[in-house]
């Protein structure tokens, strides 16, 4: 697999990437069957990793790493990304702000812990536990 090695080591010692990276391309690499692969051999691919129950997520990381391979080795093909779900955390409701909010402790200890607490979650839009 002298087209893989070569890409990993490129990306080794000219762009420097971390370990973790070229750790991260040879796991991706797994999932080719050849170093030239044909469009079929992409689809194929995805197929694969959906079937070993990868996720959207999981398949799209793999879909980068072999993507910027396929744009190093000047391959005109590129596997499009898969559709994500969005997930939209709970948020606070009017009336739970106006709660937190309003609330007075009964000790100052934790009118500071909580307060600290509140404005935080508040200000930066923390998702509720």
């Amino acid at each position: 697999m002298a087209g893989f090695s070569q890409f990993t080591r490129e990306r080794q010692y000219l762009s420097n990437v971390s370990p973790a990276t070229l750790e991260w391309y040879k796991h991706s690499f797994k999932w080719l069957r050849t170093e030239t692969p044909s469009q079929d051999e992409l689809k194929d691919a995805v197929m694969r990793m959906r079937e070993k129950g990868l996720k959207a997520t999981g398949c799209n990381s793999a879909i980068r790493a072999i993507n910027a391979y396929l744009k190093w080795s000047e391959s005109p093909l590129k596997i499009p990304q898969l559709k994500e779900p969005q997930l939209i955390l709970p948020t606070f409701t009017t009336v739970q702000v106006s709660r937190l909010v309003n609330w007075k402790p009964k000790t100052f200890y934790v009118v500071c812990i909580c307060s600290c607490s509140y404005c935080s979650t508040l200000d930066a839009g923390l998702p509720r536990h």
